[in-house]
């Protein structure tokens, strides 16, 4: 008997692999920056060579998969990034690891998109929120995972996570041989789209939409000053052991998994707007023992409310990108743009006020500052009474 694996289960492994991947290069990278004299400015100029290669691929590949095979812009996304984890283990300059880490940026900026756009098409006849919940739990296990093996290997040799890579990259790209796209030609509005909107779509949607990509980047922003920003402050200040460094960064999407799996089981936070909101205030307590404590405790703890908030953003800005058909492809990639701005901001900016304050802290009170002005932002649009505008559009669609 014939056993046919379901498109979305290779679709899971395949993200479980490749987060597995993207921890491993940005984990090791930092490190072996810093074995090369790299300081706080350089690790955020790191960083945000890599997301800016990715926004750009993001666009691109949002615009792409809506005209042409999503499977053959995965293929070749694939492949791009195992040629960059190759190059990534022969590196030996500092100037080689912005080279290289930009390349693997502009592969997986491709990737991404394509791959959940494949995903989302299939599934919107039936539950998409419990689809993009199993897709978010694989993707932030590899994450997890990714981290706290890197963590251990680093001890090792800083250059030696990059060999794995190539490893799992090559795994990765067999299995997207094997993807099919016959499943993603049914598409449609979402069925938690039609059910929890109660009439009041395209405007309710799109406020919804809008908010959840400007939580996202926020987020992304505070995730990713922490994870390019912190090993400094871990390795040169506090004298942790790089083991613990890898468990402390894994704690981050430890906290994403736990909220991808509330977020599959918990069927009312779709268009709430009090619990989208005040969800998001879990991030404020965690930026700020970051900020300013220094026990190993506190930044456990920080880092896993941070990643408690993140998940729930990301799980928001996925969710509203996908949920309404037609240019999917195009909203997820403008989603992972989003991600990518924020990962290029964040240690950008962190880098910068950390060098200009002296103080390896500062980042985490930028983030916070950040946290706060973005919640308003969002409370006044979500709040905000319709325009006359809108309630034409309203009346239109009725």
């Amino acid at each position: 008997m014939e056993i046919t694996i379901p498109n979305r289960h290779r679709i899971y492994v395949a993200s479980f692999l490749m987060d597995m991947v993207c921890a491993f290069v940005v984990g090791a990278a930092a490190v072996y920056a810093i074995e090369l004299g790299a300081g706080p400015i350089h690790l955020g100029l790191l960083g945000a060579a890599g997301a800016a290669f990715y926004v750009i691929s993001c666009l691109l590949s949002g615009r792409l998969c809506d005209l042409l095979s999503r499977k053959a812009i995965i293929i070749a996304a694939a492949a791009f990034a195992a040629a960059s984890c190759l190059m990534l283990a022969r590196a030996e300059a500092l100037w080689e690891l912005y080279v290289y880490y930009s390349g693997f940026h502009a592969g997986i900026g491709f990737f991404w998109p394509a791959l959940q756009a494949l995903l989302a098409d299939s599934r919107h006849a039936k539950s998409l929120a419990v689809t993009l919940g199993n897709f978010c739990i694989f993707w932030s296990l590899g994450f997890t995972a990714g981290h706290y093996v890197c963590g251990y290997l680093t001890k090792v040799s800083a250059t030696l996570p990059f060999a794995w890579c190539v490893a799992g990259s090559l795994v990765i790209l067999i299995i997207c041989f094997t993807l099919s796209e016959i499943e993603g030609r049914e598409k449609g509005s979402s069925a938690d789209f039609l059910a929890r909107t109660n009439g009041q779509t395209r405007v309710l949607w799109n406020r919804f939409l809008i908010s959840g990509w400007l939580a996202n980047f926020t987020l992304v922003f505070t995730l990713s000053s922490a994870k390019m920003l912190f090993p400094k402050l871990a390795l040169d200040v506090d004298h942790l052991d790089r083991a613990l460094l890898g468990i402390m960064l894994a704690l981050i999407h430890g906290g994403q998994f736990l909220m991808f799996w509330l977020a599959k089981y918990w069927h009312g936070w779709q268009y709430n707007r009090r619990i989208y909101l005040l969800t998001q205030l879990i991030a404020l307590p965690g930026t700020a023992l970051l900020a300013f404590s220094s026990s190993v405790a506190a930044y456990a703890a920080g880092m896993l409310m941070i990643g408690l908030c993140a998940g729930f953003t990301y799980t928001s800005s996925i969710y509203y990108s996908t949920s309404r058909p037609p240019e999917s492809a195009t909203r997820t990639g403008i989603h992972e743009a989003f991600i990518g701005l924020g990962i290029l901001l964040g240690p950008l900016a962190g880098g910068f006020v950390s060098g200009a304050w002296n103080d390896l802290h500062s980042p985490y009170i930028l983030c916070s500052v950040l946290v706060l002005g973005a919640f308003a932002v969002q409370a006044f649009l979500l709040y905000r009474p319709l325009s006359g505008q809108e309630k034409s559009s309203e009346a239109l669609q009725r």
